[in-house]
């Protein structure tokens, strides 16, 4: 992949840090990562698409090199996606979206219909549950504290307080399937990101506007990717089922074999998808 710029913008009162491949001349997507993961989690994905489309990464709000702030939701996610397409004068981009950011750019679609062109939402929190349990206040999150592994972060405490050498190798160890290339942004990500987000970050998800209000009110094509419940995606084969009703123009991909890194764990397949998909769009 050529040389990625990078950027900052101001935009809903913080700095947004960007990433690029640089051709303006092409079309436009934006990717959007999913939660404790940054902008340059996306580096197959961006190598790729570079040769055909103007490919934006950007760090959501408390993660990677962007700011934070009290606020944090959803729908302010979609208003700062919203913000850098504006910002960098992106005719229509499409959008693809990793779980956080999968929620984020089916809000962005639904909020923004002439800002999007398309939309891909890999493993989304469609959910009737919350997804996850939070902590009981905001020191435990500052702390790790010993109640870490009730709440399913106790990795992330334990990876962050690695040198970094370290954490990549645990990464190569907690994530044997994918390319090597894939691993040193997502181990330096874990530490980037800004702890006193994850509290927010997971009410946000868990707070997010009904799902299904969400996907009626897109207007642009969308491709929803899914893998198998038993590697612990959160589509379930029923709610993608669900969504299929609701949208005006939408279809089902089910990748088999892929867990919720679902373009990390089958690269080839999801990516062959997406091409299809974006061409016919």
């Amino acid at each position: 992949m050529t040389a990625l710029s990078e950027g900052n913008m101001q935009a809903n009162g913080i700095t947004i840090h960007y990433y690029r491949t640089g051709d303006d001349k092409k079309p436009s997507i934006l990717l959007l990562h999913g939660m404790t993961d940054s902008g340059q989690c996306w580096p197959r994905v961006a190598a790729d698409l570079e040769g055909s489309y103007d490919v934006i990464m950007t760090d959501a709000r408390g993660h990677g090199h962007s700011g934070t702030s009290a606020d944090f939701s959803i729908a302010l996610l979609a208003e700062d996606a919203a913000a850098v397409i504006r910002a960098l004068g992106l005719e229509k981009p499409y959008v693809w979206g990793h779980s956080m950011g999968a929620i984020t750019a089916a809000t962005l679609a639904a909020a923004y219909p002439d800002l999007v062109r398309a939309v891909v939402l890999e493993d989304p929190p469609l959910k009737d549950q919350p997804l996850f349990q939070t902590a009981p206040d905001k020191e435990f999150f500052q702390t790790g504290g010993e109640r870490q592994e009730q709440y399913g972060w106790q990795w992330l405490f334990e990876l962050r307080a690695l040198p970094r050498e370290e954490r990549i190798a645990r990464g190569f160890a907690l994530n044997p399937n994918w390319a090597k290339e894939e691993i040193i942004p997502w181990a330096d990500s874990k530490a980037e990101l800004n702890i006193d987000t994850l509290e927010p970050a997971l009410a946000a998800v868990a707070n997010a506007a009904p799902w299904r209000e969400v996907i009626s009110r897109i207007e642009c094509p969308i491709l929803l990717i899914t893998g198998d419940p038993e590697l612990h995606v959160i589509v379930t084969p029923e709610i993608a089922q669900e969504a299929a009703q609701l949208w005006k123009h939408g279809e089902v991909l089910h990748i088999s074999g892929a867990g919720h890194n679902i373009h990390r764990d089958r690269y080839d397949e999801t990516m062959t998808a997406v091409r299809a998909f974006l061409n016919r769009t």
